[in-house]
């Protein structure tokens, strides 16, 4: 792990979306949490930089244009440790991932799966210990349903548009998308927000009249 993952993992260790979420408003990045459809699947956290996945249905995508699903199962495979795919909503119903991509994923140490659309084998993708957030799961596969547009592009996941690079961080309150440009000032801006949401939580949990304590986070 580089000395910016490592720092970056410590960040995200202290913080949680709904500061990151705040950090990002203050800064007028008012749109950059996806939509409560993408929920987690399982208990684990998603973390890391965003590999883009783009798939369509079939009719979309002329024949001599779609790309090998091996493109990218080699992606996958050749992602740095703490990537996280993220796929598109094609708006068709079929599985954006399944249990054999989870456990290449843990495998591969990446950082986790965002998609906006359904997943399949879910319980194999929590069994493995593979983040996941989705839409919900179905049976039904890809093949047949979906052509594999792009690998690498700017995508709509969630209502976010997501580049390749972008940080994404996923907790039991949803999934927000940090651009990359502000990826450390946004994550340590966010520390300092959480360290003072939680020093008020402590403090109404010992008795603190609760506007007073929203007062001194400067919130009323």
């Amino acid at each position: 792990m580089s000395v910016v993952a490592a720092d970056r993992a410590a960040l995200v260790a202290r913080t949680a979306t709904s500061a990151v979420c705040d950090a990002l408003v203050k800064r007028g990045l008012r749109h950059q949490f996806m939509k409560q459809r993408v929920r987690q699947l399982g208990a684990l956290r998603v973390a890391g930089p965003a590999l883009t996945i783009e798939r369509v249905p079939l009719p979309l995508v002329p024949a001599e244009s779609r790309m090998p699903n091996s493109a990218m199962l080699e992606a996958i495979h050749g992602a740095a440790p703490g990537t996280v795919l993220v796929f598109n909503d094609p708006h068709d119903e079929a599985a954006l991932f399944g249990g054999l991509m989870a456990a290449a994923a843990v495998q591969r140490s990446l950082g986790g799966i965002v998609a906006d659309g359904p997943v399949r084998d879910p319980a194999e993708i929590i069994e493995v210990g593979c983040p996941c957030f989705c839409t919900g799961s179905v049976a039904a596969g890809q093949a047949g349903i979906l052509a594999l547009k792009s690998i690498g592009e700017a995508l709509e996941c969630g209502g976010v548009r997501v580049s390749p690079g972008d940080f994404l961080l996923g907790d039991t309150s949803g999934v927000v998308v940090i651009p990359q440009a502000v990826v450390d000032e946004v994550l340590n801006a966010a520390v300092e927000i959480e360290d003072g949401d939680q020093a008020a939580l402590r403090s109404i949990r010992e008795g603190r009249d609760f506007l007073e304590a929203m007062r001194a986070l400067g919130r009323a």
